[in-house]
């Protein structure tokens, strides 16, 4: 297997090569960031705008609300699993994948 290495007896050129590195590294981090707030801004703006649609609409209702026409859960019908029983399991003997001395 190949191994490919930098090395230079140049101090001033190995400092230059870290710092073009370092440069890199930062212009994606800001890169990352410039995207990451080019979306908030997006968010704002296209949340604002439903807002002033809804405004101008006069629909002022809680989009979030639960609707309240019979949405309401029947706790009598609520089902629960059964409780597993702790302590010595039940025998087996039947089952046909059962691997063991009979």
């Amino acid at each position: 297997m190949q191994v490919y290495t930098f090395s230079t007896k140049n101090r001033v050129v190995a400092i230059l090569a870290a710092l073009v590195v370092l440069g890199a590294g930062a212009a994606l981090l800001l890169v990352g960031f410039a995207l990451l707030a080019g979306v908030a801004i997006a968010g704002g703006v296209l949340g604002a705008g439903v807002l002033a649609v809804r405004a101008l609409r006069g629909d002022r209702r809680d989009p979030l609300r639960a609707p309240s026409h019979g949405s309401a859960m029947d706790p009598s019908l609520e089902v629960f699993p059964d409780q597993p029983r702790i302590g010595h399991p039940e025998p087996n003997d039947d089952d046909p994948r059962r691997i063991g001395p009979e």
